[in-house]
């Protein structure tokens, strides 16, 4: 109820006059009534905007809360879609999650596989040439530097050999486990039956079979004990 509603609503009626000093009394009580009235409906105006202010900063403060959270859930979200992708499992080509490549281990490998394989290479050739020199008619009747020149052709002959076929094993190790990366033993495997293999397709290799066995075996124990 506004100021004007409670003042009409009032018993002036019943109020006692009050007696006026000078013959313009009334007409002061009237314009003093009148000037208080005025003063009630301002107040009640300023508080109706002043609350009507109030609503409004409320009603922007909840739109604004509204959209920071929205803005939150859609970056919580987003955040969940870049994890679930970064989450989810690569395939190669063959279908397989695989090792990620890296020529530096390639290289690695590689150069692995050459060194053991030569300083292995070179010590069953020495002894093989040593035992050939040693067995043959001929190489006893020569002398001693075509003897030693005999040794040391056999040495570094098996030393390449062997290196070149190591080498070649850690190699496809390598690629085995980048493609399929089925474990040790299945690394061991593939790179076993493909540089063995190798060996036994032509027939002047066949016989370093034993010496190659036997290195592919020591490094399968090597692998396996590690683990």
């Amino acid at each position: 109820m506004s100021s004007w509603d409670r003042t009409r609503s009032i018993p002036w009626s019943r109020a006692t006059p009050v007696a006026s000093s000078s013959p313009s009394g009334e007409n002061e009580d009237i314009d003093l009534n009148r000037e208080r009235v005025f003063r009630d409906l301002a107040r009640e105006a300023a508080q109706e905007e002043k609350e009507r202010e109030e609503r409004k900063k409320l009603e922007d403060d909840g739109v604004r809360d509204g959209s920071m959270q929205t803005t939150t859930t859609q970056t919580q979200q987003s955040n969940n879609n870049n994890n679930n992708n970064s989450n989810k499992v690569e395939l190669n080509f063959l279908g397989y999650q695989g090792r990620p490549y890296q020529t530096s281990d390639l290289l690695r490998n590689a150069a692995f596989g050459a060194t053991i394989g030569s300083i292995t290479g070179m010590c069953f050739g020495f002894m093989d040439s040593l035992r050939t020199a040693s067995s043959s008619s001929v190489l006893k009747s020569a002398s001693r530097s075509a003897q030693g020149k005999f040794v040391f052709q056999g040495t570094y002959r098996s030393g390449m050999f062997f290196g070149a076929f190591f080498s070649l094993f850690h190699t496809v190790k390598y690629g085995t486990r980048v493609l399929v990366d089925p474990g040790d033993v299945g690394e061991i495997g593939v790179g076993s039956l493909v540089a063995l293999g190798g060996l036994f397709a032509r027939r002047e290799w066949r016989a370093s079979l034993p010496y190659a066995v036997m290195l592919v075996g020591m490094d399968g124990f090597h692998v396996l004990m590690r683990d």
